[in-house]
């Protein structure tokens, strides 16, 4: 990879998918990685022309505009990054969906000017990418990489460069004004970013009907699908409460909610996956083995069908056993237990569970002992 510091815009005469970035402080266009990375370049693409729907995730409506016009580099750290991506300017959102991770070997963070995504650990794509201003080896197999910078380096270095607060906000805005898609060459033209498995955003029709006590609040789930139901009072401020995501038959397809207001208006909002979709919806009567790397043992985590259990921790010669609490939080792909809570002697304990398959995976966390320091903790997990 070259490192060439250039202002222009285009390359002519080499095939492949580009994307010309338009910001405030110039352009730079990066070369997009679509026969490696199909699924993170298909988002990507996607987003950046208005070709699939995304999420608006205030107003919980699906929008086709251009999603990154307008945008900030909301994260810059130099000698190393600029981000952008996140429609609140804080790092904080994203498009409403999650893209899994495409980490391969032959694209490593071994020179400036790499482009990825940024994520919140394992599968956790969305639409904030970085472009990175140095050689970052310690990023690899953390980031889906699915670009590189091929021309306008000079910009970029600059936005590096610029003055920022004490959580890497650059004083002085810097917008990304539109990013365009440009395909050179009968592979780039025939690369189909709807055959990609990527979710499918929609806003659904939905029924609502009087019951005893509130309303009836209908919809056509369907697997896999991450239903979010959105109320207003007053059709200005939204408030999103998920649903969860079914991963086997039945489906849940009407919820029941209290009338708490003279007027409650109602929609939802749904993202379909694939079958890929793992984690499971909640943990009722089900059983979580919990094998901790480095010696540190065994939890047998029994769910009962109300939000509580019971639990076996085997160490050496050591066993204990108490009541636990938690709170589970669905994702695509993982899920959080954050946190559960053990008595009998056990430091409270917050885990991001990846799921391999629907019977387990890996997991890394963080354990809260009293009176001492945290630590992280990491190993395998198995779900009966």
């Amino acid at each position: 990879m070259l490192w060439v510091a250039c202002s222009g815009f285009r390359l002519f005469g080499q095939n492949g998918i580009y994307a010309d970035f338009t910001t405030s402080m110039g352009n730079f266009t990066c070369k997009l990685e679509y026969g490696i990375a199909p699924k993170a370049v298909a988002n990507f693409v996607a987003l950046a022309t208005g070709q699939r729907t995304w999420l608006d995730l205030p107003t919980g409506v699906a929008r086709t505009n251009a999603f990154y016009n307008g945008l900030l580099f909301h994260r810059v750290v130099a000698g190393f990054v600029i981000q952008a991506g996140s429609p609140n300017g804080q790092g904080t959102d994203g498009p409403g969906y999650i893209v899994p991770d495409e980490i391969s070997p032959s694209l490593r963070f071994s020179s400036p000017g790499i482009l990825a995504m940024a994520n919140t650990g394992t599968n956790s794509n969305g639409s904030q990418f970085f472009i990175t201003v140095a050689s970052t080896p310690f990023l690899n197999d953390g980031y889906t990489i699915f670009g590189e910078l091929s021309s306008g380096t000079n910009v970029v270095v600059a936005i590096s460069q610029v003055a920022t607060n004490s959580t890497s906000h650059p004083l002085t805005n810097v917008v990304i004004q539109s990013v365009a898609i440009r395909r050179v060459g009968t592979a780039a033209q025939a690369f189909d970013i709807d055959a990609q498995g990527l979710p499918v955003v929609t806003n659904l029709t939905t029924k609502i009907a009087t019951i005893v006590g509130g309303v009836g609040i209908t919809f056509s789930n369907l697997l896999y699908a991450d239903n979010r139901l959105y109320s207003s009072s007053n059709l200005t401020v939204w408030t999103p409460e998920l649903l969860g995501i079914d991963i086997s038959t039945p489906t849940t397809n009407t919820v029941h909610r209290a009338i708490d207001a003279p007027s409650h208006l109602y929609h939802v909002a749904q993202v379909k996956y694939a079958s890929s979709t793992l984690a499971p919806k909640t943990f009722f009567n089900r059983t979580l083995t919990v094998n901790f790397n480095a010696g540190l043992g065994v939890i047998t985590n029994n769910f009962d069908s109300v939000g509580g259990g019971t639990y076996v921790y085997v160490s050496g010669t050591n066993t204990y056993t108490g009541f636990s609490s938690y709170n589970w939080f669905q994702q695509p792909y993982r899920g959080d237990l954050s946190p559960i809570v053990y008595t009998g002697g056990l430091p409270v304990m917050t885990l991001r569970l990846n799921f391999t398959s629907v019977a387990g995976g890996i997991f890394n966390g963080t354990a809260y002992p009293n009176s001492m320091p945290s630590f992280a903790v990491s190993g395998a997990f198995n779900l009966n």
